[in-house]
């Protein structure tokens, strides 16, 4: 099993892809046993002092923080070519006070109200273009 997930490993690493776009995928088909199997749950800092959080806390693994996206409407319109005009103005619309975080799109999506792979492009923007700075 190692040498074959090394194989797709090394396939994902040698194409010129956007890391967005390439990754393996894995299913696990059976219990997963957080003080086990996992090794720490990463949240983004937009979590902080939310339900998210305090949900996170009671598994039987470790938190760990990423630094962080954030990305602001008018540098998410410099780049409709990326995944589409359709998810720039998604983005926009969802925005709020000019920013977009997975906060937000998190939000967005507990509202059933979005399509998820129509958010799942407008994370990509943020993930790809989106800065530690404004997190």
């Amino acid at each position: 099993m190692v040498s074959r997930l090394s194989t797709l490993v090394a396939l994902a690493d040698a194409d010129d892809k956007d890391a967005l776009d390439d990754y393996v995928e894995a299913h696990v088909h059976g219990v997963v046993d957080f003080s086990r199997d996992v090794e720490a749950l990463v949240l983004d800092p937009c979590y902080r002092a939310t339900p998210i959080e305090s949900a996170a806390r009671e598994l039987a693994c470790p938190i760990e923080w990423h630094g962080g996206f954030a990305l602001t409407t008018a540098e998410l319109r410099r780049h409709p070519s990326y995944r589409g005009a359709e998810f720039v103005a998604l983005g926009v619309s969802l925005a709020r006070s000019g920013r977009l975080d997975p906060g937000v799109i998190g939000d967005a999506s507990r509202t059933g109200r979005y399509d998820e792979q129509a958010l799942k492009r407008v994370w990509h923007y943020v993930a790809r273009f989106g800065t530690t700075e404004l997190a």
